[in-house]
């Protein structure tokens, strides 16, 4: 199974020690991986410190492309909030393109898909 990971679940210990020990397939979108490494960075940590964890945790950066981008906006075409919440529709778009579960801790942004939260998903991998 494949995952995708929204810039939130960084926030969760737990979760981040579940990623570091975990064999599945990782990948955290670009338009998330800005968003964390903004948020590090800000914190006083550092671009490779980032890049090592995610090595570590063998996450892969996933690129937005047109593909990503088409299934970001058939998400968004019913729902007239693009332009508060094109990033997570970024996101979304990049999860159903890889046919990926997503996992966020703000199921609210994303309730025109399929995502669960960090606690949701370690409980259903027991």
């Amino acid at each position: 199974m494949k995952i995708i990971l929204d810039t939130n679940v960084f926030n969760d210990k737990i979760f981040c020690n579940w990623l570091l020990n975990s064999k599945k397939q990782k990948y955290l979108p670009s338009i998330a991986y800005m968003e964390f490494l903004y948020h590090q960075m800000k914190k006083g940590n550092t671009e490779s410190m980032v890049n090592t964890f995610l090595k570590e945790a063998n996450i892969k950066i996933v690129p937005f492309g047109e593909k990503e981008a088409k299934k970001a906006v058939a998400s968004a075409l019913d729902n007239w909030d693009f332009s508060e919440n094109a990033r997570d529709y970024a996101i979304g778009g990049t999860a159903l393109s890889l046919n990926a579960k997503l996992i966020t801790n703000n199921k609210k942004h994303f309730k025109w898909m399929n995502a669960i939260t960090p606690k949701e998903f370690l409980n259903q991998t027991k």
